[in-house]
């Protein structure tokens, strides 16, 4: 049988030396969670600084959104009111020019009736005024009939008017019966000593294009007195 050689360490026995190395080991790990507990707090109190740096920011942004808000809202309010103003002042500058103008062709007429000279009598047909209404698709129209003799009495009258265009690049026209509600029938038969003003409103087709307004006058009964004249269709400015 193989021969073993053992030899045998002998280490002196020291009951001191465990409890030191444990009580170092204890010392240490102590003194690395002290050190990590220090870093820790350090590094937590950044973060809660920094933290509390940026809700001071926010709400500043806050704020500074809500006051830009607010001025974009006061902006937007300011807005809408200064439209509505612009409007207002807009009809009413409409409103006054198209009274201006019918005040000067009244004006005008007045002042033909009162002239005693020239050479024109018998029935007459005034100037024609078109223009836009303000909140519709639809054109106003006002013309004068009047008559103009050394002795004037009241007559009855025929007035026939005829508006003429294209329409699916065929030549088309359409009585004014058709083309204002307020009228049921042509000729309109109107009864006047001096003058007759005949206004409505003229709701164009779809598709129609008027150049030409045709308007015929004549005496009931006395054709002979029929006057004609015809005007270029052109809408007011105002």
């Amino acid at each position: 049988m193989p021969e073993f050689n053992q030899k045998l360490v002998v280490k002196p026995h020291r009951p001191g030396q465990r409890k030191i190395e444990l009580v170092l080991w204890i010392s240490f790990g102590i003194l690395l969670f002290a050190l990590g507990l220090m870093l820790g707090m350090q590094l937590f109190g950044t973060a809660m600084m920094e933290k509390r740096q940026e809700q001071r920011e926010l709400t500043d942004l806050r704020k500074q959104v809500g006051s830009l808000e607010q001025r974009l809202a006061n902006a937007e309010l300011a807005n809408r009111v200064d439209l509505v103003a612009l409007e207002e002042v807009r009809q009413l500058v409409t409103s006054l020019q198209t009274e201006l103008a019918v005040d000067k062709e009244e004006l005008g007429l007045y002042r033909n009736l009162l002239q005693t000279g020239g050479t024109e009598t018998g029935l007459m047909i005034g100037e024609l005024m078109l223009r836009r209404l303000p909140n519709g698709p639809g054109v106003v129209y006002r013309l004068v009939v009047q008559q103009k003799e050394t002795k004037l009495k009241r007559i009855k009258v025929n007035i026939n008017i005829t508006l003429k265009g294209s329409q699916n690049n065929e030549e088309q026209s359409f009585g004014i019966e058709l083309l204002d509600g307020q009228i049921d029938s042509s000729p309109i038969k109107v009864e006047f000593k001096y003058f007759h003003i005949l206004e409505g409103v003229i709701d164009l087709p779809s598709g129609f294009v008027p150049t030409e307004l045709m308007a015929e006058v004549w005496k009931k009964g006395v054709n002979s007195s029929r006057v004609e004249r015809s005007f270029d269709w052109q809408i007011d400015p105002f």
